[in-house]
C-alpha cells in the first residue's frame, strides 16, 4: 500500500515521534515504498518502509525513538517506538558478499581459498563431531535480540544429534543455569531424565507464572490439569507482548477449560490494548469464526480493543459477545464465557 499521505487511516496509529518523522520524511521528497502488518511489528502494530533512506533525522536527536537492525530480516533497518511496536524502516541494503565463494568476472565460481577451506571445515567440525555438537548448543542458549523477539528457543537438534555422554554434560550445564525462561523449560523436559523432571516439577511449586506456565506446556505430563489451568490462569492475567503472550495464548489454544475462558473474556475486557487484541483474537478462533488464533483477515475488528477508553471497550466486548454467541454472566466482577 502506498497512501498519498501521513493521515492514511492506518498512519494515524503511529506514535507522535514516528508520525514527525515520517511527515519530515514525506516532505522532504521520500515515499512510502508499503505499509505492512508483520515482523517486526506484532499485530497490534505496524510498519512503513520507505523508498529511500531517513535522512531528515539527527543521529542523536532526542525525541524518544532508537535505531534497530535485524541482520536476519532481509536487510531491513531504521527506526522504533520504545515499546516497537511501531517501525519507520529504510528500504532493504543489498546482501553481504558470499563468504564462502568467489566469482570472476564473467560469473563463474571460484574455489575457494585456503583461508575460506579452513572455515568451512570448522564449521563442518562444529556440526559433526561431539565436542563441537556441544559448543552449538551452548552458544544456542545466548539470547541476542532476534532470538527473543522471534522466540528462537535453543538447538534442540544439536542435543538430538549428541552421544550420551555430551548429552549428559549439556544437561548439567541446563540444571546449573536453572530455568530462567520458556527455553530452559522446554530443554529440560527434551531430556525427560530423573534430573530434569525434579527442577521442572520444583519450578510448578516455586516459579513464577510465566515458568510455571512453560513448564506445564511442555511438561504436561508433570502438572494434574488443575495446576496446568491455575498456571494458565495466572499468566493470562500478566504476560506481555513479548514477555510471555505467544507461549500462553499457544497454551490457551490447545487447554481451554472453563477458568482458562473466563480468564480470557476478563483479560479482553480489563487487560492492556494490546493484550486485549490477542486475547480477542484467540475468544474469535476458540469459537469456531476463525482459522487461526490470529485472523489477519479480522484484523481490523480486533484492533478496536487496543484502547483504554472502558466504554468503547465495553462496546467491542459486547460486540464479540453477540458476534460469537456468548452470554454475559456476572462473577464477581468478571465476565465469563456462558459457552465453556
Amino acid at each position: 500500500m502506498r497512501p498519498d499521505s501521513p493521515d492514511s487511516s492506518e498512519l494515524t496509529a503511529l506514535p507522535a515521534a514516528l508520525r514527525s518523522l515520517l511527515e519530515a520524511e514525506l516532505a522532504a521528497g521520500n515515499r512510502i515504498a508499503a505499509i505492512e502488518h508483520g515482523f517486526p511489528a506484532p499485530p497490534v502494530g505496524l510498519v512503513v518502509i520507505m523508498e529511500n533512506a531517513v535522512s531528515t533525522r539527527p543521529e542523536h536527536a532526542e525525541d524518544g525513538l532508537h535505531f534497530r537492525e535485524w541482520p536476519n530480516w532481509r536487510g531491513y533497518n531504521g527506526y522504533a517506538d520504545a515499546r516497537e511496536f511501531f517501525f519507520v524502516l529504510n528500504p532493504p541494503h543489498a546482501p553481504p558478499p558470499d563468504p564462502v565463494m568467489r566469482w570472476d568476472a564473467a560469473g563463474a565460481a571460484l574455489h575457494p581459498s585456503a583461508t575460506q577451506e579452513a572455515a568451512i571445515a570448522s564449521s563442518a567440525a562444529d556440526d559433526g563431531d561431539a565436542a563441537g555438537l556441544l559448543r552449538r548448543f551452548e552458544r544456542s542458549m545466548v539470547i541476542d535480540y532476534e532470538k527473543w523477539h522471534d522466540g528462537i528457543g535453543y538447538d534442540l537438534d544439536a542435543l538430538a544429534a549428541m552421544d550420551r555422554d555430551q548429552r549428559a554434560a549439556a544437561e548439567v550445564m541446563l540444571l546449573a543455569r536453572g530455568i530462567g525462561d520458556w527455553r530452559d523449560a522446554q530443554a529440560l523436559a527434551w531430556f525427560d531424565t530423573p534430573s530434569s523432571r525434579s527442577a521442572l516439577r520444583a519450578a510448578l511449586e516455586h516459579a513464577d507464572a510465566p515458568i510455571r506456565l512453560a513448564v506445564a506446556r511442555y511438561a504436561p505430563e508433570l502438572a494434574t490439569p488443575e495446576i496446568r489451568a491455575a498456571s494458565l490462569v495466572s499468566a493470562l492475567g500478566t504476560v506481555r507482548a513479548f514477555a510471555g503472550l505467544s507461549l500462553a495464548l499457544a497454551e490457551a489454544a490447545e487447554f481451554h477449560p472453563p477458568e482458562v475462558m473466563q480468564a480470557l473474556w476478563h483479560g479482553v475486557a480489563e487487560r492492556e490494548g494490546d493484550v486485549a487484541v490477542h486475547f480477542a483474537a484467540l475468544l474469535t478462533y476458540l469459537h469456531g469464526q476463525a482459522d487461526s488464533i490470529f485472523d489477519w483477515a479480522q484484523r481490523p475488528w480486533f484492533l478496536t480493543f487496543n484502547t483504554e477508553d472502558k466504554a468503547r471497550r465495553a462496546e467491542a466486548v459486547e460486540g464479540l459477545r453477540r458476534r460469537l454467541g456468548v452470554s454475559c454472566i456476572a462473577s464477581n466482577n468478571r465476565a465469563t464465557d456462558g459457552a465453556g
